[in-house]
């Protein structure tokens, strides 16, 4: 149970981070500008982070992370992640009802 806890926790720390770079204009341009220090203070796992920092749409997506949110990051191109990367990447993402 407390790894279950910690899992859905973790997840919706990378969600929020996805809300707020739409909704926080200043977390937003501190992404733009250094993106591993922007999310240094977050609740993340280390995977996390890696996945954030290297624009891994489908590991992010594999371990519970919303989608819509994520499509967020894609209008500032933050975490490398342009309209058409996150669509490519997205869809190599598996999704587990299949």
């Amino acid at each position: 149970m407390a790894v279950e806890l910690r899992q859905a926790m973790s997840v919706y720390a990378v969600n929020k981070i996805c809300r707020d770079a739409l909704h926080d204009l200043a977390f937003r341009e501190a992404v733009k500008r250094d993106p591993a220090a922007a999310i240094a203070a977050r609740n993340l796992t280390d995977e996390e982070r890696k996945a954030l920092l290297t624009g891994d749409v489908p590991w992010l997506y594999d371990h519970g992370c919303h989608p819509f949110l994520m499509s967020y990051l894609t209008r500032w191109d933050l975490f490398g992640l342009s309209p058409a990367v996150y669509t490519k990447r997205i869809q190599n993402a598996h999704d587990a009802r299949d």
